[in-house]
């Protein structure tokens, strides 16, 4: 229902389909990139007005590039919520190509868990991040929801309807927690 009234509206010209113009102001909000796990959350992500843009089978270097386009349009929230690396391999330079491309936006990094032979090496390389970049967060999502077999679907690691609201409820409150303990920190100083 919901893509029908934005289809109707795009045919009205209500919505525009053009960005907006350079120097817009950067909203203070939330977005998610991500792969087919977040993408299965999206309703309850949007519960904690977290906008996602993801898609089934995306690849960290793809999710890059929707970034890119949201920075070059102006339109990028101040957090960003990052969980890909589930469909393959993190190179290493990703992380610094991503620091690079936020700015001063505070980036979360959350963890995958898929068994496949990428998921040590990649959430080694997400923490990897969060050590080298003030600015960057992990969301330990593999850690939390490796005591929680009845949050998945028999694959193992996509979401059944408990996991995504348990992945949208967690990916939230970490985010407030984080965000709380950096203003705590900032006002002790």
């Amino acid at each position: 229902m919901r893509r029908f009234w934005l289809a109707a509206l795009l045919v009205l010209g209500v919505v525009p389909l053009s960005p907006p113009p350079a120097g817009a102001a950067i909203s203070p909000g939330r977005f998610g990139v991500g792969d087919s796990i977040m993408l299965s959350s999206r309703d309850e992500l949007d519960a904690y007005d977290l906008d996602v843009n993801a898609k089934v089978g995306r690849q960290f270097d793809d999710g890059l590039r929707v970034i890119h386009r949201l920075v070059e349009a102006d339109t990028l929230p101040k957090r960003v919520v990052v969980h890909l690396g589930t469909n393959g391999w993190i190179a290493e330079t990703s992380c610094h190509t991503l620091v690079d491309e936020v700015g001063h936006r505070r980036v979360f990094l959350v963890t995958i868990r898929v068994p496949r032979d990428w998921m040590r090496p990649n959430n080694e390389l997400l923490r990897a991040c969060d050590v080298a970049y003030e600015r960057v967060h992990v969301i330990r999502w593999a850690m939390v929801s490796g005591g929680h077999p009845e949050w998945f679907a028999d694959d193992g690691y996509h979401l059944n309807v408990d996991g995504q609201a348990a992945y949208a409820a967690y990916i939230n409150a970490q985010m407030d927690a984080i965000l709380a303990s950096l203003r705590s920190s900032a006002s002790a100083s």
